[in-house]
């Protein structure tokens, strides 16, 4: 429509009024406005500001059909009174709208429903217990249970919409709810920034333009997955905002070795309990490195409470106290333990053939004879006290150690057990342990701890300075020595009437007064520690129960057997023995001892 302007009315009102006619051609007379009337203003008309956001929204890939808003009340959802877009097959989006502001503040949102579940992180790897909540609130993850994805970002990066603006946004946003000043803001900010770029491994300078094909490939959706856990596990713990990240920059290699060699997808590893603990104990030795927590970040780590029970159960003079020792398997069980005032061991094997034995000896502190192990670097004999000193270290639930007098690494990792007496784990071993010891008819304490012990290499030893040693012909060396040989030197009282020998087997019978053979043996050659020719006698035994005959070791040295201890490298199998300790400080050790000491009426020493 059409308006005249202000001046035109002025001049076209001063010339009515100074023109006007009446029938005596007299001045028109004005009439003045009543002062007690109000005028209407006029209300002056909105001005509106055309606004325009496009850009590109990428997760595990272009997000095609997505609903993208700018969230004008900044409650990081899509209103339905708020501008919106869907985005296209590649992720385009452009939204337009009119505002009241030049320039408004908001922030952008997409949400899309996830193509596969596996997108989700799913909530039963992150159920872990809080030892020392803070104010934060855990994060909504990208993609949630039911598969309702949401990214969040600021408009500030030419509308680009991925896990990297995410995180970035709400990392300001937790910044701001904290009431941070603005310097400190933009010095956390700043450090994000240099942390995601090393993570991604991106320029900094184009951080956030990330495309639909990077944001697919497997080692940038590996990264959003970490983060994502990570974030939901320490998140309630520790109250630094980044932290995060900065764990994740400080395990970085070594995080990526273990999912390597795992050879399981990032969902995989994340969903088995066991790797699950390994990286939780990797990721919380480092935000107590870096001093984010005291605390372990998992209640299935232990705390320095739990070492102090641990090792006073099993670094101490009288060997392993407090502790219980199972074997399960098809043929033999077997169980042992010291008494609370560690001065008697209770011992019980039971075979596959009902053949069953208990016996209850003293453990006599005088008996322990000196030994004298071979350390393998230094070429020579070391006793406990003369070796060469390695300090013990603790990582995770690892405690790493040497065997005494050697440099063969010896580690014990520690399975803590929670709410021991419903516990999955304890409950499958009380379900495979015999009947007859009514172990499942115990109340355990509420915490129990699960050795697994480790020995990487074999370890020779032999009694100091009273080692027994077997006289050979001068003549024999390493190549000649015969299992005839080995056998006249062993079992001289057999020999050569009551004894029969297999040279090609190196199989040894010894027969009794009747002709019957009443034990046998194998002989087998290897090579000792000490790179010198070792002779393992064992008796030969029906079944599994083989792996639990002892063998006796001599060294073929100087023409002559020497009598050795092998103590084999090792790996204590969690499914076949089981060696459990707690704490005693409600007497639990006796009340286990003796109701075991009631159930197979030992033989006592």
């Amino acid at each position: 429509m059409h308006h005249k302007s202000l001046l035109a009315i002025l001049i076209s009102s001063a010339l009515l009024i100074g023109c006007g006619s009446s029938d005596d051609d007299s001045a028109t007379d004005v009439s003045q406005p009543d002062a007690g009337i109000p005028t209407t203003p006029t209300t002056p008309p909105v001005s509106e500001f055309d606004q325009q956001i496009s850009g590109l929204a990428v997760y595990q890939g272009a997000l095609s059909g997505a609903t993208v808003c700018a969230d004008l009340n900044k409650n990081l959802s899509c209103d339905s009174d708020e501008p919106f877009a869907i985005t296209d097959a590649d992720g385009n989006y452009q939204i337009d709208w009119k505002s009241e502001v030049e320039t408004p503040d908001y922030y952008l949102v997409a949400n899309w429903q996830a193509a596969t579940a596996t997108q989700a992180i799913q909530a039963r790897s992150l159920a872990l217990k809080v030892k020392n909540p803070t104010n934060r609130a855990a994060p909504k993850a990208i993609v949630n249970d039911a598969g309702q994805g949401t990214l969040i970002a600021s408009p500030q990066y030419n509308g680009a919409i991925n896990n990297l603006t995410h995180i970035k946004q709400s990392r300001i946003i937790e910044m701001m709810n904290q009431n941070l000043s603005d310097s400190d803001i933009s010095q956390l900010s700043t450090e994000l920034d240099t942390l995601l770029a090393i993570l991604y491994q991106l320029d900094a300078n184009t951080l956030y333009s990330v495309s639909a094909e990077m944001s697919a490939t497997a080692s940038f959706t590996r990264i959003d997955y970490v983060i994502a856990y990570l974030q939901q596990v320490i998140t309630t713990q520790i109250p630094n905002i980044i932290a995060a990240e900065k764990i994740l920059a400080a395990t970085y290699a070594e995080l990526w070795q273990i999912l390597s060699d795992s050879g399981l997808s990032i969902e995989e590893f994340f969903s088995d309990d066991a790797f699950t603990l390994v990286i939780n104990i990797l990721f919380s030795d480092s935000a107590i490195a870096l001093g984010f927590t005291e605390l372990p970040i998992d209640s299935r780590i232990l705390s320095q409470n739990d070492w102090d029970v641990v090792l006073g159960n099993i670094i101490n003079d009288k060997g392993f106290t407090n502790t219980l020792s199972l074997t399960l398997s098809s043929d033999l069980s077997a169980f042992s333990m010291q008494n609370a005032d560690n001065t008697k061991v209770l011992t019980w094997i039971s075979a596959l053939a009902g053949q069953a034995l208990a016996f209850e000896a003293p453990i006599d502190e005088d008996d322990d004879e000196l030994t004298e192990c071979w350390h393998t670097t230094d070429k020579r004999w070391y006793t406990e006290d003369n070796g060469p000193v390695t300090e013990p270290s603790i990582t995770g639930n690892t405690y790493n150690t040497v065997y005494a007098g050697t440099n063969v690494p010896i580690t014990i990792d520690i399975n803590k057990i929670n709410n021991a007496n419903t516990s999955d784990f304890w409950l499958s071993v009380l379900n495979t342990s015999p009947e007859m010891l009514k172990l499942d008819a115990l109340t355990w304490p509420d915490t129990l701890y699960s050795l697994t012990i480790t020995q990487a290499e074999d370890v020779m030893c032999r009694v100091v300075e009273d080692y027994e040693t077997y006289a050979l012909s001068s003549f024999v060396t390493e190549e000649t020595l015969s299992t005839t040989m080995v056998a006249e030197a062993l079992f001289g009282f057999y020999f050569p009437l009551d004894i029969i020998i297999d040279e090609e087997d190196q199989t040894i019978a010894l027969l009794d007064s009747d002709g019957n053979i009443e034990q046998r043996y194998q002989m087998t050659k290897s090579t000792s520690p000490s790179d010198q020719l070792l002779i393992k006698v064992a008796e030969i035994v029906e079944g599994t129960a083989q792996e639990y005959v002892y063998p006796d070791y001599f060294l073929f040295v100087d023409q002559q057997l020497m009598k050795v201890e092998l103590n084999e490298k090792m790996q204590t199998s969690a499914s076949n023995n089981v060696s459990v300790t707690f704490d005693n400080n409600t007497g639990f050790t006796q009340t286990l001892y003796q109701h075991l000491y009631d159930q197979v009426n030992p033989l006592v020493f």
